[in-house]
């Protein structure tokens, strides 16, 4: 049996996004932590920050704890870590 370039492309796509709902549900599930690439958009008065994420230039992630030690301005790149969603995510480190 052969496959067409399309068909494979189209096949290639369908296991790639199923292998990553499967990582993400076992991630989730076992509660392991994850990072993301962000840039700080604005600083708050209580100390937290809003982020925009690298993949994401649009929205904004408010109030994320600055758990990293060191004192974060606008434009500044962080990485953020979390346990199952951004909800509970925090900047641990300035890039």
């Amino acid at each position: 049996m052969e496959f067409t370039n399309e068909e494979l492309k189209s096949l290639d796509k369908y296991i790639e996004q199923k292998a990553q709902k499967i990582i993400k549900e076992e991630m989730n599930k076992y509660g392991i932590m994850k990072g993301w690439s962000a840039k700080v958009s604005s600083v708050n008065g209580d100390g937290t920050v809003n982020v925009k994420l690298s993949t994401d230039d649009i929205n904004v992630i408010p109030n994320i704890k600055n758990k990293s030690g060191v004192s974060l301005v606008q434009n500044d790149e962080v990485f953020l870590f979390s346990i199952s969603s951004l909800k509970n995510a925090f900047i641990g480190v300035k890039k």
